[in-house]
């Protein structure tokens, strides 16, 4: 499998995971609440750290990426990290909503670095001299 396709693949279960995540948060906060929700909102985590796991090794190997940009990509482990400790709070005690800051902490930053990582990328390029497109 090329590259592109591992990162097409990677991308599609990451978009996956992400909607899980949304989904099972959004329905308790409208009054639709049940147990198997709890566990798919883990799922979704556990899936999503997997996926930025492997993002990692083949973001390792790539030598193009600059330092920021690397940095960036291990921020967004992190953030998926944060999805895990809310998964964690919300399925040992979800009568309280400590789960969400946790949520709320891994949300800001997947869209800071999805503003970020592009930005930097375009950056390095440049100062590299490389033909960067438009």
């Amino acid at each position: 499998m090329t590259k592109t396709k591992k990162e097409s693949l990677l991308n599609i279960f990451l978009s996956v995971a992400m909607i899980l995540l949304l989904v099972t948060a959004f329905l308790p906060l409208i009054g639709i609440s049940n147990e198997w929700l709890r566990y798919t909102f883990a799922f979704g985590a556990v899936l999503a750290v997997v996926v930025r796991l492997l993002q990692r090794v083949m973001y390792r190997k790539d030598k193009s990426l600059g330092l920021r940009v690397r940095r960036l990509l291990h921020l967004e482990f992190w953030s998926s990290l944060s999805y895990v400790v809310s998964a964690y709070f919300l399925v040992s005690d979800p009568y309280h909503s400590d789960w969400l800051a946790f949520l709320l902490i891994g949300a800001v930053i997947q869209i800071y670095t999805s503003f970020m990582v592009p930005y930097a990328d375009k950056k390095d390029k440049q100062n590299r001299g490389e033909n960067v497109g438009k």
